[in-house]
């Protein structure tokens, strides 16, 4: 395992969104065994060699974007090695200002967009000023657009493609490696350049039971082809086991330690823009 790593996919809320979504999951026997505080996270993160990390929430409803994009900056300077997203929703009236306040007042990345949890299409026209001006910028998105852990109207690889065929530079981090369609999304990464998936629940055995994804299924061939970009998220503080269980099919499938090293931190690096 690199000494140093970079995390992707990282949840903070505020403490009643928080709250909700705890129990939310443990009516289905998923009991988070992790504390929301945002110090107790960045602490815990730093204590297992996460230098930085991509922490975000969501927007479940129209008319709170603002606020959380608020909250999210606010945290965001206050933890070191924290790089926060923003939030959107489609059926807010001002959506192009309520990002362009995100990314020119509260100078943050870009932005996280679960279009499950949010009941809206990855492929919506009303995005698409949104990923123009990303795509021009070089801000990044990370999206849960695949079908895991339900399937359901509102994700899959087909409309998610008709959004890269239209912006083929955005950059784009997709959640939990596309699944249930790993491999469909894995070949998009060869069409696009700054395309990458992340790690996230995908890869884990304990996951299956929570999410269904089988990480077997997953090849080493396909980690070693796509070694460029694939990038690790471990879902944290969400995960119903401990953190390093987000990382040890790595230590279990004895990849290459030069390709352990894109995967935890070197590719992280090249999809936020940072400096190595």
């Amino acid at each position: 395992m690199p000494a140093r790593c970079v995390d992707v996919h990282v949840h903070l809320h505020p403490a009643p969104l928080a709250e909700a979504i705890q129990r939310h999951f443990a009516r289905e026997n998923w009991v988070n065994a992790h504390p929301f505080d945002p110090e107790a996270v960045a602490e815990t993160l730093a204590a297992r060699g996460v230098e930085r990390f991509c922490f975000f929430s969501y927007a479940h409803k129209p008319g709170i974007a603002r606020s959380l994009n608020e909250w999210l900056a606010g945290i965001g300077a206050r933890l070191p090695g924290a790089i926060p997203l923003g939030t959107l929703h489609p059926d807010d009236p001002d959506l192009t200002r309520v990002a362009g306040e995100a990314l020119d007042d509260l100078r943050l990345s870009g932005f996280k967009l679960h279009f499950s949890v949010q009941r809206v299409y990855p492929d919506d026209p009303r995005l698409y000023p949104v990923y123009e001006r990303a795509e021009a910028e070089g801000r990044v998105f990370v999206l849960h657009v695949g079908t895991a852990p339900y399937r359901d109207a509102y994700t899959g690889v087909g409309r998610f493609r008709r959004v890269m065929e239209r912006f083929p530079r955005l950059r784009v981090c997709v959640a939990h490696m596309g699944a249930f369609e790993s491999e469909a999304f894995l070949q998009l990464t060869d069409q696009y350049p700054a395309l990458y998936v992340d790690t996230t629940m995908a890869l884990c055995p304990l996951a299956e039971r929570y999410v269904g994804i089988r990480g077997a299924s997953i090849t080493d061939a396909q980690l070693l082809r796509h070694q460029d970009r694939i990038v690790f998220g471990s879902d944290f503080p969400l995960i119903p086991y401990d953190y390093d269980e987000e990382r040890r099919w790595a230590w279990d499938r004895r990849l290459p330690p030069e390709v352990q090293r894109k995967i935890f931190r070197d590719n992280a690096l090249a999809f936020l823009g940072l400096a190595g």
